[in-house]
């Protein structure tokens, strides 16, 4: 359980740093500008709407890493599956936190290295942090998919409990001599 935890906070780890500024953020405001009593004067619908912001912002980067906890899952299945390919990390290549997810995955396996020479070799470095749809494609912001493929990630149910797993370096070798495998 400790091993989850951990891997969902190195997951998410930009967007938890974004959600605690958001929170402090939205702390300051709150009492600097005394928020409760502004409420309390004369509760009216717009001043909820001009406050939801404090409140969706940080829920909406928490969804996130919810979701790219379960993109992390299905990526560590399938790199201790089948081993380092490509095409196992290639949908996740275009967002910066899928590939997050990657890297850690990548690394609890033994993998980093290749998965980090597969995302240079594609020309994303470490500031490469907007999703590449949103800068081609701007209105993909108000569709329903985004929403539900960024915030509402179907939940993955791992099929090891790599808990109980010892890796010390990936399964497919034997005898310290890696297996070749192409398809």
């Amino acid at each position: 359980m400790r091993f989850k935890i951990i891997s969902y906070l190195k997951v998410g780890y930009l967007l938890h740093i974004i959600t605690l500024i958001e929170l402090f953020f939205s702390f300051v405001l709150f009492y600097i500008l005394d928020v409760p009593s502004w409420l309390t004067n004369d509760p009216t619908l717009m001043k909820f709407l001009v406050l939801s912001p404090l409140v969706v912002l940080p829920l909406m980067a928490q969804l996130d890493v919810r979701s790219r906890y379960q993109n992390y899952k299905l990526i560590k299945d399938h790199l201790y599956t089948y081993g380092f390919k490509t095409r196992i990390l290639k949908p996740f290549l275009k967002s910066s936190c899928q590939r997050g997810a990657a890297k850690v995955a990548a690394d609890e396996l033994g993998m980093l290295s290749q998965c980090l020479q597969y995302f240079k070799s594609n020309g994303y470095r470490w500031y490469h942090l907007i999703p590449d749809i949103v800068l081609i494609k701007p209105s993909v912001l108000l569709t329903r998919n985004f929403w539900l493929t960024t915030f509402f990630t179907k939940t993955y149910r791992s099929k090891f409990n790599f808990d109980n797993i010892n890796i010390p370096e990936p399964h497919w070798r034997w005898n310290g001599v890696r297996a070749s495998f192409s398809f």
